[in-house]
């Protein structure tokens, strides 16, 4: 029960702070965000390039974001309703299965049923 109120409140100020720095306002307010939480890693990512041989990857722009993002959104969108159209197939699907595998276990229980009364 802790480690849930420990996680619940470590979500919790996570959305706090999002709303609270404008996260989820008009898209000027986050590209803006955006920049100055840039500006503002640059240094330490300066840092970290001396310390550690391996190159980073430059941050994605805005641009790509955007494009990343609405891209991962539809290609969901896509998956979700090809899950919804198909749905009826597997359900049925299941459940024939479903119907053979329980068939199959009542047959075999009867036939073992059927050679214990016959070995007594």
């Amino acid at each position: 029960m802790l480690k849930f109120g420990i996680k619940s409140a470590v979500l919790g100020s996570a959305v706090y702070y999002t709303i609270d720095k404008g996260v989820w306002k008009d898209s000027a307010t986050t590209s803006a965000l955006y920049e100055e939480l840039e500006k503002g890693v640059s240094p330490y990512v300066g840092e970290l390039k001396k310390q550690i041989p391996y190159e980073l990857p430059p941050l994605p722009t805005n641009d790509r974001i955007s494009y990343l993002f609405k891209y991962y959104w539809n290609s969901g969108v896509k998956a979700t309703f090809s899950f919804l159209i198909d749905l009826p197939t597997h359900t049925s699907y299941a459940a024939g299965k479903a119907y053979e595998f329980i068939n199959s276990t009542l047959e075999a229980g009867e036939q073992s049923a059927s050679a214990k009364q016959e070995n007594k």
